[in-house]
């Protein structure tokens, strides 16, 4: 009996530490906060401006608090795979596997050619400590009303990935890229200075 007890409790333990998400409206109609006990992000709506986006614009739906779940579900299971070669996590980029938690996500809805619902999510970076403002990192972090955001480089630190909902896969996993250091210019590296700094 009480090994029953004890794998009750168990459940309701695990259970209580699943991320919830609940969405609120903001002060644009076109944008839904989207807040968890682990992080925070924005949805946007099928009418949001087409040319702040670098989705395919014609074929999109809004995203529900459903199909949210469903996509960070699906990002929390199956990013470790779709990560493996780990590119442009190195040093002070952190792996975007382990740190989920500490991303903003903006996320929208699409609909692809045949049919599937697809929610693209754009991570950037959540966390800025003093630290970080002392080596020199810009404090950028959106805000639920903040418009879809483009970021180059910052490696790790802004990444993109394709979340399928009826496959429940992801696709495009895309990490930004990091500039080469000035130093690694000036001691003569020639593939460094043929390299496209995307």
């Amino acid at each position: 009996m009480a090994k029953i007890f004890n794998i009750l409790g168990l459940i309701v333990f695990l259970a209580s530490c699943g991320t919830t998400i609940s969405t609120f409206p903001t002060s644009d109609a076109d944008k839904m906060g989207v807040k968890s006990n682990r992080f925070r992000g924005t949805a946007f709506s099928r009418s949001y401006r087409t040319h702040n986006l670098l989705v395919d614009t014609l074929n999109r739906f809004t995203p529900t608090q459903e199909d949210i779940a469903l996509a960070e579900w699906i990002l929390r299971h199956e990013i470790g795979k779709a990560n493996k070669a780990r590119i442009n996590q190195f040093g002070q980029y952190p792996f975007i596997d382990r740190s989920l938690h500490k991303y903003f996500r903006q996320y929208i809805g699409v609909f692809a050619p045949n049919g599937d619902l697809i929610i693209e999510v754009n991570l950037h970076w959540d966390r800025v400590t003093l630290f970080d403002r002392v080596r020199g990192h810009w404090d950028g972090r959106l805000d639920y009303s903040s418009d879809y955001s483009v970021t180059l480089d910052g490696g790790s630190r802004y990444w993109q990935v394709g979340v399928n909902l009826t496959t429940r896969t992801l696709s495009g996993l895309s990490i930004n890229g990091v500039a080469a250091r000035k130093t690694a210019y000036n001691i003569g590296y020639p593939s460094l200075r043929a390299t496209n700094r995307n």
